[in-house]
């Protein structure tokens, strides 16, 4: 029920999520907020941008006695005033407690909590802060955690259910920047209301670069105001003011590069190596061969430049076997969408809890930076599934937050998906869904001389500064099955022959060669194998090579399993 004496400070230029704050305090709805995500960043306040702490200490819980709490300074307050009232409080409780001065208060909760709950039951108009409170509620099983730990655990509990504070003036702000990081019987109870502090959008972006350049202008800035505020996506205020000042000092100013290579710098930097920002350097017409799958691709590229998002998959799944070019194929077509790209690292953890956390983490950065395309390779080892594996459901967990993650429809044209393996008959059939993975692509060895020319051409573009090469049948008539990895491998060491021979050019002999001497590393029926799989995976059967179009499904299916028995 609400409460008349519920009261903040209210301000027009309040940001959403501190309006939802005062809005259920003041309704009696809550009276313990979690405050989670960008919580370490700058906070627009009436006349300035000032820390989150400043922010709440003076502009949303103006008029209240604030004490404040972390493990490393321990208890502060906001005032002399508010001290006296603390150690008032303290002294009433326990007439022989000898403590005169803040300095003297415990630092660690396991005594400093209780002290602070006596002064929320007793005292009237007060705010408690407590910052990183992950680091005094951490994550994992109960069972885990010391007994002091446990004690903290249980006054904060105690602190979320009684009714004393449901029907005072006082209130209670945790801080986070993981919600994952902290423990589940805080982050999940219904008493606590649990507000995500966003990064700021592109008009807030545009705000704050106006401002700061008025301010403190740059000599030479090759953007406009609008492409610099939508170049910055996923950049928080600290990060912005961080790229500006450098530029400050720069003698050519503000350029595209700067900002990318500093974006790129910052977002990796805050993941600890969890993602990579990708800059694909080709696009789809540097592949050789694969003609109807580029096609295919480069369709779904120009519906995403044109703006028509509604229109682009939720997912693309590029499978086949290994070697056939999957993941440069995904970064030219990412290149062509014009959008940022990042990849998948390893995100898994041995520690209880962390690798939730980094996922989130992972999660929450691919909305500030959408538009986004995301690389996730060798998919089926990297995301999981539903089966548990004794380690106490975190699979389970992962790939339950990504399956959500790939099917939340406000994501369509936002963030694009690519998965690629060369196994998708060990992907959960949920992640290939339509709905997830709405375009399925199978890739496969070239099967054309003409097919084999084109790759062989676009290898020497890319790896052979000079060559005189005019007769390329030692490749496009390879009795071998060869691969657009393997064709790569021969060109490459073609290179290598003519510098042993003294030579800067590679010619025709050189490829002759090694083409004679290359034997290709791998096991055929694995190959076949990956091959037929993939032929099951794909959605359209235009794209499947000739050998497997007369091929019914109850035939693959066969075939696999013969093979997958032997």
């Amino acid at each position: 029920m609400a409460n008349s004496t519920h009261s903040l400070t209210v301000s027009d230029r309040l940001p959403a999520w501190a309006a939802e704050l005062a809005r259920k305090y003041r309704a009696g709805e809550a009276s313990h907020f979690l405050l989670h995500y960008n919580v370490y960043d700058l906070v627009r306040g009436r006349n300035s941008y000032q820390s989150l702490l400043g922010f709440l200490q003076r502009e949303l819980l103006g008029g209240k006695g604030i004490v404040l709490y972390n493990r490393s300074e321990g208890i502060t307050f906001d005032s002399d005033e508010t001290l006296r009232a603390f150690l008032a409080q303290q002294r009433v409780a326990d007439p022989l407690l000898n403590i005169s001065s803040a300095n003297q208060l415990p630092r660690d909760p396991a005594r400093a909590l209780p002290m602070i709950e006596r002064f929320l039951y007793y005292a009237d108009r007060v705010a408690v802060i407590i910052n990183f409170l992950e680091t005094i509620f951490p994550a994992g099983e109960i069972s885990h955690l010391s007994s002091d730990d446990r004690n903290a655990l249980v006054s904060l509990q105690r602190w979320l259910t009684h009714p004393r504070l449901m029907e005072s003036d006082n209130l209670v702000v945790l801080i986070a920047e993981s919600l994952a990081d902290v423990h589940p019987r805080v982050r999940e109870n219904a008493r606590l209301a649990s507000i995500r502090v966003p990064y700021p959008d592109e008009n807030e972006r545009r705000e704050y670069l106006g401002e700061f350049l008025r301010a403190y202008p740059i000599s030479k800035v090759e953007m406009n105001p609008d492409q610099l505020a939508q170049m910055t996506s996923g950049l928080n205020y600290v990060h912005l003011r961080s790229l500006l000042c450098a530029a400050q000092y720069s003698d050519d100013g503000l350029t595209y590069a700067d900002v990318r290579i500093k974006k790129k710098e910052i977002i990796e930097a805050e993941c600890a190596g969890l993602v990579e920002f990708i800059q694909p350097r080709h696009g789809l017409e540097n592949v050789g061969g694969l003609k109807e799958a580029k096609e295919y691709l480069r369709q779904i590229a120009e519906t995403i430049r044109a703006g028509n998002r509604e229109e682009a998959p939720m997912g693309i799944l590029l499978s086949g076997p290994v070697g056939t070019g999957k993941t440069f194929l995904a970064e030219c077509f990412a290149r062509d969408c014009g959008l940022n790209v990042v990849e998948f690292r390893n995100f898994r953890d041995k520690w209880v809890g962390s690798t939730e956390a980094n996922l989130e983490k992972i999660l929450q950065l691919l909305q500030a930076l959408a538009p986004i395309v995301v690389l996730i390779d060798e998919a089926d080892a990297a995301l999981g599934n539903r089966e548990g594996g004794g380690d106490s459901g975190v699979n389970q967990r992962v790939f339950s937050k990504i399956a959500a993650a790939m099917s939340n429809t406000a994501n369509r044209g936002r963030i694009l998906w690519i998965l690629m393996t060369s196994r998708p008959d060990l992907l959960p059939i949920d992640l290939k869904r339509q709905g997830r993975c709405e375009e399925h692509i199978s890739l496969f060895y070239p099967e054309t001389e003409q097919d084999r020319l084109e790759i062989a051409e676009a290898m020497a573009r890319k790896n052979l500064s000079r060559h005189s090469i005019t007769d390329w049948t030692p490749i496009t008539r390879n009795a071998l099955h060869l691969s657009g990895a393997d064709i790569e491998s021969i060109i490459i060491r073609t290179r290598r022959l003519a510098r042993q021979a003294g030579r800067t050019e590679v010619a025709d002999e050189d490829l002759q060669r090694v083409a004679e001497e290359f034997t290709p590393a791998r096991d055929e029926m694995a190959i076949e194998y990956q091959e037929l799989v993939a032929a099951r995976e794909a959605t359209s059967r235009s794209m499947l090579p000739e050998r497997f179009r007369g091929m019914s499904g109850a035939d693959l299916a066969a075939r696999i399993e013969m093979l997958r028995l032997r």
